[in-house]
């Protein structure tokens, strides 16, 4: 292996993520294991894969599939979330990603519109303080003059539908780099 396959950062291949999303949002990969009504996280974590992010064995927070089985962090909204935090606020190897949350749907606008991109990965929090949802934008559509995301997803599973709502903190984490 190469010295700059290791530690370069690489671009994200938002394209290849996005088609993988729309071609696998409606029915799972037969390639992956499919966790029956908790399958959001690792659809997105395949959909990162699709775009080029390999395995990262990180001392606390790994991110992995291999061999049918994977890391909390691959399968796990939250431990996705802590992930993505923890590598971002690293040197090196790791998804990095430019986070952003709002508590209210109210107070999404135009320069959160603005930095977000197809590709990129919104999670939901619950009312009891827990991130349990994962979905990746696969779209957009015109609301107000602001640009909406549209998003693909597992649990249950869609393709390009609006973004969720009515959640009591929405989390968007628009990738600059991977690996």
């Amino acid at each position: 292996m190469k010295w700059r396959q290791v530690f370069m950062s690489e671009p994200y291949n938002r394209k290849k993520a996005v088609e993988y999303a729309i071609r696998y949002g409606s029915h799972p990969n037969p390639e992956y294991v499919y966790y029956q009504g908790n399958d959001c996280t690792n659809f997105v974590s395949q959909c990162l894969r699709a775009g080029g992010a390999k395995n990262h064995y990180h001392p606390t927070h790994p991110w992995w599939y291999q061999n049918g089985k994977s890391s909390i962090c691959w399968a796990v909204a939250a431990s996705l979330y802590w992930y993505i935090r923890t590598v971002t606020q690293e040197k090196g190897f790791g998804i990095k990603a430019k986070t952003v949350s709002i508590k209210g749907d109210d107070l999404f606008n135009a320069s959160i519109a603005d930095l977000l991109e197809a590709g990129d990965i919104i999670q939901y929090r619950n009312n009891q303080n827990r991130i349990q949802h994962s979905a990746i934008i696969t779209g957009f559509v015109s609301k107000g003059g602001i640009k909406e995301p549209l998003v693909s997803q597992h649990t249950f599973e869609a393709v390009n539908i609006p973004w969720r709502k009515n959640f009591k903190e929405t989390i968007f984490h628009h990738i600059i780099s991977i690996n």
